[in-house]
């Protein structure tokens, strides 16, 4: 009985060797066949798939933010042309014709003046604003503006601005813009008298002028004078001796 049960487990061992030997052989053999394969990884790729369809189109965003835009001074009007936004209107102000010092320019001051600190008294050491007008009329004073009844009224002025431009220019001697700008006015160039002592700067008042209404008192002020070409250094032709020089306001 014990040579029996012996012999039944050589037998069972010899069998478990059989198996582990086939399967070693069997795995050997899938190793070799992988290295043996091609190494171009591109022939394992499967083919591209379709191209998903387009998806439903958004919805439009909100717009974004309007562009700049200028502003300019409409001198002799108390409104903008149209295209043109009024800011504020005002009347025109400026140093003194005859003193030498202060400002040299023409400044739109506000009908509705506010104050913050201040005193009520006139100091010396200060400059001054005093308001302007017109020195326009047939007699010895250049009246450009179709001999209307300007002389000694006080002078208003609109401050406008104009959306969806970026530039503006004031041209001289010209009531034209160049191609692809826009006029918004046009008029005649004024400034304070040559021989006072008080020096401004040139502005272009608007050709149909209008006085700031019951204000005829010759209070003085700045003052505004028509300008005219002289010939010399000045070419004439084409410019002319004499003649009141007129402007456009143009924007771009």
């Amino acid at each position: 009985m014990e040579l029996v049960c012996q012999e039944e487990m050589v037998k069972m061992v010899f069998q478990e060797k059989m198996v582990k030997t086939v399967c070693q052989d069997q795995e050997d053999e899938m190793v070799e066949m992988v290295n043996m394969a091609p190494q171009d990884h591109e022939t394992s790729k499967g083919s591209t798939g379709k191209r998903d369809p387009r998806g439903v189109q958004g919805l439009r965003g909100h717009p974004g933010p309007k562009s700049g835009g200028v502003q300019y001074i409409r001198w002799g009007k108390i409104s903008c042309p149209s295209g043109a936004k009024l800011v504020y209107k005002g009347r025109v102000g400026g140093e003194w014709f005859g003193h030498p010092g202060g400002g040299s320019n023409y400044v739109c001051l506000t009908e509705s003046p506010k104050y913050w600190s201040y005193t009520n008294v006139l100091e010396k050491y200060s400059a001054f604003m005093y308001g302007a007008e017109y020195q326009a009329r047939s007699a010895d004073h250049p009246n450009p503006f179709n001999n209307k009844n300007l002389y000694n009224h006080d002078v208003p002025c609109a401050v406008c601005f104009v959306p969806n431009r970026n530039t503006k220019l004031m041209i001289p001697a010209t009531y034209e813009c160049p191609a692809g700008w826009s006029k918004e006015y046009w008029g005649y160039i004024m400034s304070e008298h040559h021989g006072h002592a008080n020096q401004k700067k040139f502005i272009c008042v608007d050709q149909n002028a209008e006085p700031v209404k019951g204000t005829i008192h010759n209070r003085d002020g700045a003052l505004l004078y028509g300008v005219q070409g002289r010939c010399g250094s000045l070419p004439c032709l084409p410019y002319v001796e004499g003649r009141e020089l007129t402007c456009a306001v143009c924007t771009k």
